[in-house]
């Protein structure tokens, strides 16, 4: 998520990004160098799918699965004061960095413990979210985490909500560059239960929980932005 779990809270988190962390020795805060090189590509394309101020006849929410260092949730809701983000992470390992970034951001709610891949998700209402977003997590998890974030975010979201999935993919079974073919081999060495995923089989997830596949975005660094919207 917001640095990904390049803060490494999570068991399946600590080289998603394979940054080398930077702590700051003054804050709590710690940076991936990958999170703030993209997170202002991501914006740019959430703006466009986000809920917008005049569309929000309440204050719109949004759930970050996997926040990590809280880089990405500080930078968004920096950008979008009229939606309320929730950071969350398996354990509460890297709260403090993602405090620490979100100093100030009155629309950041206290982060919270959330397991992806136990849906429907402790603690979120049915209905109560217009959006959920994860960044590097479905290729550095458990294949039950990806099924989760579908089967959670169908249950949370409200209609026309919309999950926005960040990260490398596979395309109908192929690499986009031998790069992501090695990196996946790398992480499937590392644990074989990791590896990229394919968006084929994103799209599976979704038709199967009442998501419609809107948009495959292609990011930089070969990375893409999966967009869904509940039916």
């Amino acid at each position: 998520g917001g640095g990904g779990a390049a803060g490494g809270a999570l068991p399946y988190s600590t080289p998603r990004t394979m940054d080398n962390l930077l702590g700051e020795s003054a804050s709590a805060r710690i940076t991936a160098p990958s999170a703030e090189r993209n997170k202002q590509f991501i914006l740019d394309e959430l703006l466009k799918v986000l809920p917008d101020a005049e569309a929000v006849k309440r204050d719109g929410r949004v759930l970050e699965i996997a926040s990590g260092t809280g880089q990405h949730i500080s930078h968004f809701a920096a950008a979008t004061p009229w939606l309320a983000w929730t950071p969350t992470e398996l354990t509460s390992e890297t709260f403090d960095s993602v405090r620490a970034w979100c100093t100030g951001l009155d629309n950041v709610a206290e982060p919270r413990e959330l397991d992806g891949s136990a849906a429907p998700w402790a603690g979120i209402d049915d209905g109560s979210l217009d959006a959920v977003y994860a960044c590097n997590v479905c290729h550095i998890s458990p294949y039950a985490v990806t099924q989760g974030l579908f089967s959670g975010s169908a249950a949370a979201l409200a209609e026309g909500g919309v999950l926005c999935v960040y990260g490398p993919f596979s395309v109908r079974g192929e690499f986009t560059t031998e790069s992501n073919r090695a990196f996946d081999s790398s992480l499937r060495e590392r644990d074989p239960e990791w590896g990229y995923r394919d968006v084929e089989d994103l799209e599976g997830l979704a038709e199967a929980n009442g998501l419609a596949f809107r948009e495959a975005i292609s990011m930089p660094a070969n990375n893409f932005l999966m967009l869904f919207c509940k039916k």
